[in-house]
């Protein structure tokens, strides 16, 4: 159980680096060489927001490189009112990216809301990272270690996004 609190928060770091290093870039017309200190420049990003976060990540390669007959819920809370309130739920598959809420996610990954607003189409794995390190990104799953490893073990590709 305890290699399981530890693969999990691996993973999402792993699956959100995924979601930063393989946008399209070339289709933004970025060069891997526009590096300003550790962040890609922001020109010609697109700010994502509630309204455009399904369509930027439907064609993110990493959420289309998601294996077949996988769910994953992204879920957005904030704790205005002293308690956790969940605000929009999205559904990622290899498909696409939908707004919807599913109870037989494989992986639900929960992040304050306040981090949307960092949110661009170039800095998914500097945000979740981020969100991560302080704490604001939780993760769960109904899956053992090994069925969510084998499941996800095509992602492994994706793993340099954290110098893994």
């Amino acid at each position: 159980m305890k290699k399981l609190f530890l693969f999990i928060p691996v993973f999402v770091v792993v699956l959100a680096g995924v979601f930063y290093l393989n946008y399209d870039k070339e289709e933004l017309g970025i060069s891997v060489g526009e590096k300003i200190t550790g962040q890609y420049a922001t020109s010609n990003s697109v700010d994502i927001n509630y309204d455009n976060l399904a369509e930027h990540l439907s064609k993110n390669s990493v959420v289309r490189d998601l294996p077949d007959n996988t769910k994953i819920l992204l879920r957005f809370y904030n704790f205005d009112s002293g308690s956790r309130i969940f605000e929009k739920s999205f559904v990622l598959t290899n498909s696409g990216v939908s707004e919807d809420y599913i109870s037989d996610a494989d992986l639900v990954l929960m992040i304050h809301s306040k981090y949307l607003n960092e949110w661009n189409s170039r800095n998914f794995c500097g945000v979740m990272s981020k969100a991560n390190r302080n704490g604001d990104l939780g993760i769960e799953s109904s899956l053992s270690t090994v069925k969510l490893l084998w499941k996800f073990k095509s992602m492994n590709k994706h793993k340099s996004c954290f110098d893994m």
